[in-house]
């Protein structure tokens, strides 16, 4: 399989060994699939579903972001923190979502 090109601002993070395992599963059953037209729509399919299942985990960050504000903490110092731009901490400071509620979605 050819490298795979990393977006523009990607950086290295971390999987739990059961998510990077899930996943190479996953990967390794779409691979498995004869029917390239199946194979696409499937990959877009997962796509799909992984963007639902990555909100949530989003929400992790935005409730935690927002929990550090309450107590005080400046941009600034969230961003050393986190490793998050000052840009992006602004973003979730005033993102209007209510994670309570997206948490308990389907």
């Amino acid at each position: 399989m050819p490298p795979r090109h990393r977006r523009a601002g990607a950086r290295r993070g971390s999987l739990s060994p059961e998510l990077r395992d899930a996943l190479r599963a996953e990967a390794a059953r779409l691979s498995s699939l004869d029917d390239p037209v199946e194979a696409a729509r499937a990959v877009g399919d997962l796509y799909a579903a992984l963007d639902r299942e990555l909100d949530r985990v989003a929400v992790v960050r935005l409730k935690a972001v927002r929990q550090l504000r309450r107590s005080g903490w400046s941009y600034d110092r969230i961003a050393e923190a986190t490793g998050l731009s000052k840009g992006r901490v602004a973003q979730l400071v005033k993102d209007v979502r209510q994670p309570s509620r997206r948490q308990a979605a389907p």
